[in-house]
Protein backbone atom coordinates (compact mmCIF):
# COMPACT_ATOMS: atom_id res chain seq x y z
CA UNK A 1 0.00 0.00 0.00
CA UNK A 2 1.35 3.28 -1.06
CA UNK A 3 1.45 6.12 1.25
CA UNK A 4 1.09 10.19 0.97
CA UNK A 5 4.32 10.87 -0.66
CA UNK A 6 4.51 15.16 0.24
CA UNK A 7 7.19 15.95 1.17
CA UNK A 8 9.35 13.02 -0.55
CA UNK A 9 11.59 13.56 -3.69
CA UNK A 10 14.05 11.69 -5.21
CA UNK A 11 15.70 15.01 -6.43
CA UNK A 12 18.51 16.28 -3.92
CA UNK A 13 17.25 20.00 -2.48
CA UNK A 14 19.56 22.64 -1.22
CA UNK A 15 23.02 23.16 -2.05
CA UNK A 16 26.69 21.00 -0.91
CA UNK A 17 29.11 22.24 1.16
CA UNK A 18 31.40 22.15 -2.25
CA UNK A 19 28.96 24.36 -4.58
CA UNK A 20 28.12 27.21 -1.65
CA UNK A 21 32.47 27.23 -0.89
CA UNK A 22 33.33 27.65 -4.80
CA UNK A 23 30.07 30.21 -5.02
CA UNK A 24 31.65 32.50 -2.19
CA UNK A 25 34.95 32.07 -3.90
CA UNK A 26 33.57 33.13 -6.83
CA UNK A 27 31.91 36.23 -5.49
CA UNK A 28 35.03 37.16 -3.71
CA UNK A 29 37.43 36.65 -6.40
CA UNK A 30 35.00 39.38 -8.05
CA UNK A 31 34.40 42.11 -5.47
CA UNK A 32 38.32 41.91 -4.86
CA UNK A 33 38.94 42.87 -8.69
CA UNK A 34 35.39 45.87 -8.73
CA UNK A 35 35.77 47.66 -5.26
CA UNK A 36 39.44 49.31 -5.79
CA UNK A 37 38.58 50.41 -9.17
CA UNK A 38 35.16 51.84 -7.62
CA UNK A 39 36.66 53.35 -5.26
CA UNK A 40 39.03 54.69 -7.34
CA UNK A 41 36.26 56.85 -8.87
CA UNK A 42 35.41 58.92 -5.51
CA UNK A 43 36.41 62.22 -6.61
CA UNK A 44 38.67 62.40 -2.38
CA UNK A 45 40.17 59.16 -2.98
CA UNK A 46 43.31 60.18 -5.16
CA UNK A 47 43.77 63.48 -2.41
CA UNK A 48 43.33 60.92 0.54
CA UNK A 49 46.03 58.36 -0.82
CA UNK A 50 47.68 61.26 -1.83
CA UNK A 51 47.96 62.98 1.54
CA UNK A 52 48.38 59.67 3.41
CA UNK A 53 51.79 58.82 1.46
CA UNK A 54 52.80 62.12 1.88
CA UNK A 55 52.18 61.96 5.93
CA UNK A 56 53.77 58.17 5.79
CA UNK A 57 56.63 59.95 4.23
CA UNK A 58 56.93 62.57 6.84
CA UNK A 59 56.62 60.26 9.51
CA UNK A 60 59.78 57.69 8.02
CA UNK A 61 62.41 61.10 8.12
CA UNK A 62 61.11 61.82 11.54
CA UNK A 63 61.46 58.43 12.86
CA UNK A 64 64.63 57.81 10.50
CA UNK A 65 66.27 61.15 12.11
CA UNK A 66 65.40 60.21 16.09
CA UNK A 67 66.65 56.75 15.45
CA UNK A 68 69.73 57.18 13.24
CA UNK A 69 71.09 60.41 15.15
CA UNK A 70 71.66 62.36 12.04
CA UNK A 71 69.57 64.95 9.88
CA UNK A 72 67.39 63.27 7.12
CA UNK A 73 65.38 65.50 5.21
CA UNK A 74 61.73 65.11 2.74
CA UNK A 75 62.41 66.14 -0.67
CA UNK A 76 59.77 67.21 -2.90
CA UNK A 77 59.68 67.97 -6.43
CA UNK A 78 56.96 69.91 -7.01
CA UNK A 79 56.73 69.76 -11.00
CA UNK A 80 56.82 65.97 -11.67
CA UNK A 81 54.88 65.22 -8.18
CA UNK A 82 57.43 62.81 -6.71
CA UNK A 83 58.86 63.05 -3.35
CA UNK A 84 61.36 61.04 -0.90
CA UNK A 85 63.54 61.41 2.04
CA UNK A 86 67.14 60.98 2.09
CA UNK A 87 69.58 61.30 5.01
CA UNK A 88 71.67 64.45 4.97
CA UNK A 89 74.93 64.06 2.93
CA UNK A 90 78.31 65.44 4.86
CA UNK A 91 78.56 66.94 8.27
CA UNK A 92 74.65 68.66 9.62
CA UNK A 93 73.57 71.41 7.76
CA UNK A 94 75.46 71.85 4.10
CA UNK A 95 74.02 70.28 1.03
CA UNK A 96 71.62 71.05 -1.58
CA UNK A 97 67.80 69.82 -1.46
CA UNK A 98 68.08 66.11 -2.90
CA UNK A 99 71.63 65.85 -1.85
CA UNK A 100 71.75 63.15 0.06
CA UNK A 101 74.42 60.20 1.22
CA UNK A 102 71.72 57.47 -0.64
CA UNK A 103 72.41 58.21 -4.21
CA UNK A 104 69.29 56.40 -5.36
CA UNK A 105 66.22 57.06 -2.99
CA UNK A 106 63.10 55.35 -3.43
CA UNK A 107 61.18 57.87 -5.26
CA UNK A 108 57.22 58.01 -4.45
CA UNK A 109 54.71 59.47 -6.09
CA UNK A 110 51.14 60.72 -6.05
CA UNK A 111 48.03 59.20 -6.52
CA UNK A 112 45.63 59.93 -10.04
CA UNK A 113 45.63 63.26 -11.01
CA UNK A 114 46.69 64.70 -7.48
CA UNK A 115 49.27 67.33 -7.77
CA UNK A 116 51.57 69.78 -5.23
CA UNK A 117 50.15 73.52 -5.41
CA UNK A 118 53.03 74.21 -3.61
CA UNK A 119 55.32 74.19 -0.20
CA UNK A 120 55.34 76.83 2.15
CA UNK A 121 58.28 77.43 4.98
CA UNK A 122 58.32 79.00 7.96
CA UNK A 123 56.62 82.75 7.35
CA UNK A 124 57.85 83.95 4.18
CA UNK A 125 59.09 81.18 1.96
CA UNK A 126 56.65 79.59 -0.66
CA UNK A 127 57.10 77.65 -3.82
CA UNK A 128 55.82 76.21 -6.70
CA UNK A 129 57.97 75.10 -8.93
CA UNK A 130 61.56 72.95 -7.82
CA UNK A 131 62.55 70.93 -5.31
CA UNK A 132 61.57 71.63 -2.04
CA UNK A 133 63.61 70.06 0.96
CA UNK A 134 62.00 69.72 4.59
CA UNK A 135 64.32 68.37 7.39
CA UNK A 136 64.08 66.84 10.02
CA UNK A 137 66.55 66.67 13.16
CA UNK A 138 67.66 64.11 15.55
CA UNK A 139 66.16 65.77 18.62
CA UNK A 140 62.58 65.26 17.11
CA UNK A 141 62.83 69.13 15.71
CA UNK A 142 61.36 69.85 11.97
CA UNK A 143 61.53 72.70 9.97
CA UNK A 144 57.38 73.59 9.28
CA UNK A 145 56.02 73.56 6.22
CA UNK A 146 52.16 73.17 5.08
CA UNK A 147 52.34 71.52 1.76
CA UNK A 148 49.17 72.12 -0.44
CA UNK A 149 48.09 68.85 -2.12
CA UNK A 150 45.12 69.84 -5.30
CA UNK A 151 42.99 66.98 -6.48
CA UNK A 152 39.61 66.22 -8.87
CA UNK A 153 37.27 69.28 -8.82
CA UNK A 154 39.62 71.47 -7.97
CA UNK A 155 39.47 70.06 -4.44
CA UNK A 156 42.72 70.93 -1.91
CA UNK A 157 43.91 69.37 1.44
CA UNK A 158 46.55 71.17 3.38
CA UNK A 159 49.22 68.96 5.13
CA UNK A 160 50.92 71.13 7.97
CA UNK A 161 53.92 70.02 10.18
CA UNK A 162 54.32 71.03 13.33
CA UNK A 163 57.59 72.36 13.83
CA UNK A 164 58.69 70.82 17.73
CA UNK A 165 57.15 67.59 17.62
CA UNK A 166 57.28 66.71 13.53
CA UNK A 167 53.44 65.41 13.48
CA UNK A 168 51.56 66.08 10.47
CA UNK A 169 47.79 67.34 10.20
CA UNK A 170 45.84 67.10 7.36
CA UNK A 171 43.20 69.45 6.70
CA UNK A 172 40.57 70.27 3.88
CA UNK A 173 40.98 73.31 2.19
CA UNK A 174 43.78 76.14 1.52
CA UNK A 175 45.32 76.94 5.18
CA UNK A 176 47.61 79.30 4.23
CA UNK A 177 49.77 80.67 7.32
CA UNK A 178 52.09 79.51 9.59
CA UNK A 179 49.44 79.94 12.43
CA UNK A 180 46.92 77.31 10.45
CA UNK A 181 44.53 80.45 9.17
CA UNK A 182 42.47 79.52 6.10
CA UNK A 183 43.25 81.41 2.82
Amino acid sequence: MQTCGAGKSSEPRGFTLLELAVVLLLLTVVLGLVLPEAASLLPDSDLRTSSRRVAGAVAEARNEAMLGGRIWELVIDLESGTFWIAAVGGEAEGGTPGEASNPRPRKRTLAGEVRFLDVRKGQDESRNTGLVSIRFHPKGLVEPALIHLSGRGNRVQTLSIKPFSGRLSIQDGYVGGADGEKG
